[in-house]
């Protein structure tokens, strides 16, 4: 006959015993959004374990609370769970692409999307999505126009400039083009103003 050992879970199983799991309140955030990720442990009988030391790492970029309070921002931060065998972290969605979060021998993904605004006026906007460069004109521009190209706006940063020369049509008899060197320039097929309706989007893929 067998003799029985009356020996618990966890000495048998170690640390196969505690089970880690890792929830984010969103996983296609947009870029810039901060969400929301849970770390919860239990035991192999889905009871909390609470008190445990479980670090978390980000792929890429930081996680900025820990429980709802600030932290200095980082990839990697170390969390212990409570009663209910949970903390929280609040990360922030800085880059583009699949994002994994590891805590012990568990993973997730989130993937980040969406655009960047990089630069606003009253007329304009200039956006990103971290693979094209969006160039949106609209309302009222004053400028003085003529049968010359003449330029209404310059995009600073090299990184957004297009690769080629883009073309497009404008209102009141306009032509606009958008040249490498991030100059927006704009003429007019017949006269001179000084007072143009801005129009149209035109995309272009970063550099």
């Amino acid at each position: 006959m067998s003799e029985r050992y009356n020996v618990s879970a966890s000495a048998v199983l170690g640390e196969n015993y505690k089970i880690t799991n890792i929830e984010a309140s969103d996983y296609n955030p947009s870029i810039d959004e901060d969400i929301t990720v849970t770390i919860t442990v239990n035991d192999v009988y889905g009871d909390a374990i609470s008190g445990e030391s479980v670090t978390v790492v980000a792929s890429v970029g930081n996680f900025t609370q820990l429980n709802g309070s600030d932290i200095t921002s980082a990839s990697s931060v170390t969390g212990t769970t409570n009663s209910s065998g949970q903390f929280t972290l609040t990360y922030n969605c800085s880059e583009w692409g699949l994002i994994t979060f590891n805590a012990n021998t568990t993973s997730t993904q989130i993937k980040v999307n969406g655009w960047r605004t990089v630069t606003q006026d009253n007329w304009y906007t200039l956006k990103t999505n971290g693979e094209f460069v969006e160039l949106s004109m609209f309302g009222t521009h004053t400028v003085n126009i003529s049968s010359s190209w003449t330029t209404a706006l310059t995009i600073t940063n090299d990184a957004y400039r297009p690769q080629q020369i883009l073309v497009g049509m404008g209102y009141n008899q306009t032509l606009y083009q958008i040249r490498t060197n991030g100059e927006v320039q704009i003429v007019r097929f017949n006269g001179s103003v000084t007072t143009t309706n801005a129009a149209g989007t035109y995309y272009w893929k970063l550099k």
